[in-house]
């Protein structure tokens, strides 16, 4: 446990300077954009997300399970990930303009250009943080991601005071890439040649194109509703939606990120050195930290949604957010114990197409939902749609992970971390309401104090009478 809580600190540093900064960016550009523009900013960016994804994220959760292992050689296996990477780069570079300058709108064409170099930047940068994560680098993974951040809001926010519209932001992101990518060249890649080992790269697809596929579907989930709401509502409902749906998102998504980021190396470990078991033993102090950090997070998001709509967003912003704010906050809730726990089921157990149902089933509700309710119910209609295929797929991924690898249930851990959420929304009931920054911060700090306190004296009876409850070794 202690080496999970340490790492959790160094890569709470690491992802979570970058985070706050990125949640900072939401808030600059909903007050300097109109909707409309950071309609079309998001839009972009949910584009080359999803495209990332399908294309590239194979390659990074392949780094991630197979560095760490004696499988590859470590030169043969960076070898054939920049080959790869190298070739994919050249099919979308002649799919990507083809297509866009064929399809695309004349007004909207170069928009949608700068979109191919956005999407190899990032997708080159993401694999770098993969790799140093890997290697259990959190320094030089926290310093890259910090450069990265702060020199995409810096120059973002410059260049639209020089109205450059939702160009600027795009702008500001690609130096980002490059900046903080310039950091993260010593890893290795100067000493290999661009070369593909065969059975490396057999492995490679076997392991990855399955998580790729339901990781591309997973997006489907999370940014299909955007694109749906501006066929349906326009550009500018899609701004002001994924306002406050990136809001919420980021900061949950980072958490329990974090502690992903942490726990997941710690897990793969012990189940390569000492078995199944003792991997089981990790997973159960993974579920509890998770849990722990994300619940009360969550119920902060719904109990003062109004308040953090208000000091976040901009004006045009603000009014759907106190309403859509609650509802992804839940759905992003469930989306992350999924993604984090119990999908690691799959993934342990080599068997990454099962994930393929888990996700491709709430995808089609989620797709079904948004077409019925958007048109009805606007914005709300996606929230209720997302929440919805979230739960679906915690459903399926608790019932079908099982076959693949049995990831324990940690319940006293989890009745702990209920138990003291209850008495933070009682703190809540409770204490007098204030729209003030300096009352609303002396209510959060309050909320979270009781919640802490609570939480710490419940674990520390459990662990005392039951040493074995949240992951120990019954002696």
């Amino acid at each position: 446990m202690r080496t999970l809580l340490r790492h959790s600190a160094i890569y709470l540093i690491a992802r979570g300077v970058p985070g706050a900064i990125n949640f900072l960016a939401i808030a600059i550009y909903t007050r300097l954009l109109s909707p409309q523009e950071y309609g079309q900013y998001v839009l972009v960016i949910a584009a080359v997300g999803f495209t990332s994804v399908l294309c590239f994220q194979w390659i990074n959760l392949s780094l991630l399970r197979f560095v760490p292992s004696s499988e590859f050689g470590i030169s043969d296996l960076l070898s054939t990930v920049k080959a790869t990477y190298w070739a994919i780069v050249g099919f979308t570079a002649l799919v990507g303009t083809t297509g866009i300058l064929v399809l695309a709108p004349g007004d909207q064409r170069w928009l949608m250009l700068i979109a191919l170099p956005l999407l190899w930047l990032q997708a080159w940068f993401d694999m770098n943080l993969e790799l140093a994560r890997a290697r259990l680098q959190p320094a030089r993974y926290g310093i890259a991601a910090g450069l990265r951040a702060v020199s995409a809001i810096t120059l973002g926010t410059a260049l639209v005071t020089l109205k450059l519209g939702a160009f600027a932001p795009l702008l500001g992101l690609a130096t980002g890439y490059v900046l903080g990518g310039m950091t993260l060249q010593a890893l290795g890649w100067k000493t290999c040649r661009v070369r593909l080992v065969t059975p490396v790269l057999k492995q490679l697809l076997r392991y990855g194109l399955p998580l790729a596929a339901t990781l591309a579907l997973s997006y489907v989930i999370s940014s299909s509703d955007r694109f749906l709401i501006a066929y349906h509502l326009g550009e500018q409902a899609a701004g002001i939606y994924a306002a406050s749906y990136d809001m919420v998102s980021q900061f949950l998504v980072m958490l329990m990120m974090i502690i992903n980021m942490a726990a997941y190396p710690l897990v793969i470990t012990a189940l390569e050195q000492s078995g199944a078991e003792a991997a089981r033993v990790q997973l159960a102090r993974n579920l509890w930290l998770l849990l722990a950090a994300s619940v009360p997070a969550t119920l902060g998001m719904v109990l003062f949604a109004p308040q953090i709509a208000s000091l976040v967003l901009g004006k045009s912003f603000r009014q759907a957010g106190t309403v859509i704010i609650p509802w992804i906050a839940a759905a992003t809730l469930l989306a992350g114990v999924r993604s984090y726990y119990f999908d690691l089921a799959f993934q342990l157990g080599k068997q990454t197409t099962g994930q393929l149902w888990v996700v491709g089933s709430s995808a089609v509700v989620n797709f079904v939902l948004n077409m019925v309710l958007i048109p009805r119910t606007g914005m709300l209609g996606a929230a209720w749609a997302t929440i919805a295929a979230y739960a679906v797929a915690l459903l399926l991924s608790v019932l079908l992970g099982r076959r693949a690898f049995t990831v324990p249930l940690n319940w006293r851990g989890a009745g702990q971390v209920l138990l003291a959420a209850a008495a933070m929304v009682a703190c809540w009931y409770l204490l007098p309401s204030g729209e003030t920054l300096w009352s609303v911060a002396g209510q959060i700090t309050c909320v979270v104090l009781i919640y802490c306190t609570t939480l710490f004296l419940l674990h520390t009876h459990w662990r005392h009478r039951f040493p074995f409850a949240m992951g120990g070794r019954r002696e």
